[in-house]
């Protein structure tokens, strides 16, 4: 009689949440996004499956914080952020601002950026020009999503708003109830390129987890990935 034994690498599960933010983690997309084809793969190559939640941004965040099943959440911009750790870099993100087509393209300075009434989402790390602008003296308008922001930009309500590039491409793209303006607003002003991360919380079981992330991360061709992926997105 024979004896089946389970081998040292059989493949673990590890669970991690995320918001529906396509192009980078994607609810209807067959592979979650980009981010969640990274965060996969170098989970992949330890022996671990990732099971990605997707949930409201802010909900993502609260219930990957302390839990003792949640690893953690991506995607993530640079930040000192209570309660979690930063993996290396699983990619980037080109974050700008978008203007009506035909509108004066502003220097990306703290002082021309202060003079616009510019439109954020609220809870997003901003790039490093509009937070500099922000701690000048600009007042952002907040809003829920990047939608709205297009809206308020088409609409005249705004001369500007952040938002990363291959977000705005995506969105164009495929969201029907911008069909009416998607001809009216353009990305016209790069601003930074942002890295993004998996937050790992603090726990024993997502320190545990992030040692073994940052290990197969470095075994994936992160940057070969992203061009291919994004090849028809700029």
């Amino acid at each position: 009689m024979g004896i089946v034994s389970v081998p040292a690498w059989a493949e673990q599960t590890v669970k991690l949440t995320t918001l529906d933010w396509c192009p980078y983690t994607c609810v209807t997309s067959p592979d979650g996004g980009f981010s969640s084809v990274i965060v996969r793969e170098a989970f992949k190559a330890m022996g671990y499956k990732a099971e990605i939640e997707f949930l409201p941004w802010q909900r993502a965040v609260a219930t990957a914080k302390e839990s003792s099943e949640v690893a953690g959440y991506f995607p993530e911009y640079p930040a000192e952020l209570e309660g979690f750790t930063l993996s290396p870099s699983i990619g980037t993100g080109p974050l700008g601002l978008i203007l009506r087509k035909g509108a004066p393209v502003p220097q990306p300075t703290a002082d021309a950026l202060r003079a616009l009434k510019l439109g954020v989402v609220s809870g997003y790390v901003n790039a490093v020009p509009v937070a500099a602008a922000i701690a000048a003296g600009l007042k952002p308008e907040g809003v829920a999503d990047d939608n709205t922001n297009i809206r308020k930009l088409a609409a005249g309500r705004i001369d500007a708003a952040e938002i990363d590039q291959y977000v705005f491409a995506h969105i164009l793209k495929t969201d029907p109830r911008l069909a009416d303006v998607k001809n009216d607003v353009v990305f016209a002003l790069p601003l930074e390129d942002k890295t993004l991360h998996v937050a790992f919380n603090q726990t024993p079981y997502g320190k545990k987890l992030a040692a073994i992330f940052a290990e197969g991360l470095a075994k994936v061709d992160i940057k070969g990935l992203q061009q291919k992926y994004f090849a028809m997105a700029r």
